[in-house]
């Protein structure tokens, strides 16, 4: 008998093959009628150490032919038969594709996310000044009614800005700012049916900033493509009206340079003090 098991120990080591190292865990298969597999100490002497229950898991640490060198999660380290061994590679083989591709979508969303702010970073930022130009037109409304029965030339005229001057999809000069002015000509109606004057210039205008700069107008007396918009036609033998809300066109006097976040800074002034004033009407 023992003649027999040394030969067996013998045929067992010349059949072992180089270790797998790409297989690590095993499963222990079993027959219905056993239900569990010996485990040995060693494939010299055959001796058991331990029994196995069928679907349990091993580490595996050598094979060959006919035994499967083990390890159970106890710590117990041993020998099983080769056929009463599943070995499982697929389940964790799946599982770090699996791992692996979300990894490779992980860094492409990564990347993806660099790119974009990286594209925002590298967007154009906005100018720091835009550049209200010279004879821009400004639409303007009177803020009195003017008679050339009592104006005098010098006597300050106040205007409204009528239309928003917007540039580069900012608005420089809005709807409602100040205009200011002054009578340029005043004379009232004379003897022998001759007609009053009444002539107005603009001056200046607020902007959006608060900053004021310079317009220039054109008297009743320029020629048609200079003169202010003035509708009133002049009577003879009567002095002249001008009413309130007239309209006159004046124009930016010369190219001016002005700061974008000036602008900015205003409109949020501005916002603030609505809220806290929340009964003062917004322009």
């Amino acid at each position: 008998m023992k003649k027999s098991v040394k030969m067996l120990t013998v045929f067992a080591l010349l059949l072992m093959p180089a270790v797998s190292h790409a297989q690590k865990l095993g499963q222990i298969a079993c027959s219905k009628q056993d239900g569990y597999v010996d485990l040995y100490s060693s494939i010299a002497t055959l001796e058991i150490r331990a029994t196995l229950k069928c679907g349990q898991q091993v580490q595996v640490l050598d094979r060959s032919d006919n035994f499967v060198h083990v390890m159970t999660d106890k710590g117990e380290d041993g020998f099983v038969a080769a056929n009463s061994l599943l070995f499982v590679k697929t389940a964790p083989a799946a599982k770090s594709a699996a791992a692996r591709g979300k990894q490779k979508q992980q860094a492409s969303a990564a990347q993806n996310n660099s790119s974009a702010r990286g594209g925002a970073s590298a967007a154009p930022a906005p100018p720091p000044e835009i550049i209200l130009a010279r004879q821009t037109p400004v639409h303007l409304k009177l803020g009195r009614e003017l008679s050339s029965a009592t104006a005098h030339v010098g006597d300050e005229v106040n205007f409204e800005v009528n239309q928003d001057v917007i540039v580069g999809g900012i608005t420089v000069i809005a709807k409602g700012a100040p205009g200011f002015g002054a009578v340029t000509e005043a004379e009232p109606k004379k003897r022998m049916g001759k007609a009053g004057k009444l002539n107005v210039s603009v001056s200046s205008v607020v902007l959006a900033n608060n900053e004021k700069i310079i317009l220039r107008s054109f008297g009743i007396e320029q020629s048609a493509d200079q003169k202010s918009g003035r509708t009133i036609p002049l009577l003879r033998g009567k002095d002249v009206t001008l009413a309130k809300d007239a309209e006159i066109t004046a124009y930016v006097d010369s190219d001016l340079h002005l700061k974008v976040a000036s602008f900015a800074a205003a409109r949020s002034a501005t916002q603030a003090l609505s809220r806290s004033n929340p009964s003062q009407p917004q322009k």
